[in-house]
């Protein structure tokens, strides 16, 4: 391929931003993407199911500053608010005792945070009544991570607001607002060198030149050295990459006959999670009904995700339907439809699921999205300190990186 002014590694939502933005700028771009197709991590499969099945994002976090809620309004979707609607399975129905306690969880990490200290969840942890454990489960969760790897800081920075829903599913809603993002597929990257006017990029499909280049790919990718650079990473570049990794997140998503579910559309389900001898943390949550088409999704994160995700889909669908006929009672088995279940710590793509920083580590986000030889430029989720993990803070990124390279070229 000829020369280009930008090339961009990843059609990821931080990759797609990224295109879209310098083509309007009038710059020449090829948005190189390993795999088949394009969205990265926000992904809805739709004939696994033969309905919308969101096998990476689901939630559009951050409502009042997501900008895909007004795309999807401007492109015919059905987005909405996600209602109120939770249970509470055992003595606590309306989940009183648990989400006082999640607040208290909440309010001690702020705390701590405000005071300067960057520290594990895990030494603020105290379990205090039946519902601690489970209180804990509702932070692994969008940390994605154990106790003792979220930072304290990390959670406190992070922006928050009303979620929302696409009913289509989110990662269609990605892929339609980027229909017209030209992209390149099925070409892999391999390594980066800057030369004395530009960069240089190998893929499997031959080596692309251009005067700049934004990579888009996961920590995953990067922390496993699957992209070289030359010059090589600068240490303090690569200490941030390790600071800063990808956590364990999937859910295993069950289908029923919407009327067997005794549940509104879109209810968050949980219930009382027992502490275990090994310290793992083993239970989630569910979002039941969503939207209203009978999928269940039960979410796990942490070392238990990761033990499922070893164990194979039959266990991780197994466990999520035998924790949801508990909930239910045992006739929801014989109304059970058919199973899937996501792996994101074994996609070859990705690595992982969304950041997180180690405790003591927050402060290092900021050194992910420095330039690297003066024509190299990253962007993705991990490289935004209020939003990261959402295809919100990744879009907003790769505006940030087009308007750093287009003020480079001019």
């Amino acid at each position: 391929m000829p020369p280009t002014d930008v090339i961009v590694i990843g059609a990821g939502a931080a990759g797609l931003a990224a295109t879209e933005a310098l083509v309007s700028l009038e710059k020449t771009v090829t948005c190189l993407e390993a795999g088949s197709r394009i969205g990265g991590r926000a992904f809805t499969d739709t004939e696994t199911f033969g309905i919308p099945f969101d096998r990476g994002a689901h939630w559009l976090h951050n409502g009042a500053i997501n900008a895909f809620i007004d795309k999807g309004k401007a492109l015919g979707l059905d987005v909405y608010p996600a209602p109120n609607h939770a249970v509470t399975a055992g003595d606590d129905p309306d989940g009183t005792a648990l989400w006082a306690e999640v607040d208290a969880i909440s309010d001690a990490m702020r705390r701590e945070a405000e005071a300067g200290n960057d520290v594990a969840l895990s030494n603020l942890f105290k379990p205090l009544t039946d519902w601690s454990f489970s209180a804990a489960m509702m932070h692994i969760l969008p940390m994605g991570r154990n106790l003792h790897e979220i930072s304290t800081r990390d959670f406190a920075d992070y922006q928050e607001s009303p979620d929302w829903f696409c009913r289509q599913g989110y990662g269609t809603l990605v892929a339609m607002n980027a229909a017209d993002v030209p992209v390149t597929l099925n070409t892999r990257a391999s390594r980066v060198t800057t030369t004395a006017d530009g960069v240089e990029v190998e893929t499997n499909n031959g080596t692309l030149a251009a005067k700049a280049v934004i990579v888009t790919v996961s920590q995953g990718i990067l922390a496993a050295g699957d992209i070289r650079f030359d010059p090589p990473l600068e240490t303090h570049r690569l200490d941030a990459i390790d600071a800063i990794n990808l956590g364990a997140y999937n859910h295993a998503v069950l289908q029923f006959p919407p009327e067997a579910l005794p549940v509104e559309p879109d209810t968050w389900v949980t219930y009382r999670i027992a502490p275990s001898d090994d310290g793992i943390h083993r239970g989630g949550g569910a979002l039941c009904n969503i939207s209203g088409t009978g999928l269940c999704a039960f979410e796990n994160a942490g070392d238990f995700a990761t033990e499922l995700e070893n164990a194979g889909p039959e266990a991780a669908i197994d466990y999520a339907l035998s924790r949801l006929t508990e909930i239910f009672g045992n006739d929801l088995i014989s109304s059970f439809i058919k199973g899937a279940a996501t792996a994101w710590g074994r996609d070859p793509l990705f690595k992982g699921s969304y950041s997180g920083a180690m405790p003591g580590q927050a402060h290092k986000r900021p050194v992910l999205r420095q330039p690297h030889a003066e024509r190299v430029f990253f962007a993705g989720e991990a490289t935004h300190h209020a939003e990261p993990g959402t295809v919100s803070g990744a879009h907003k990124e790769g505006l940030r990186a087009a308007e750093e390279v287009a003020a480079l070229l001019g």
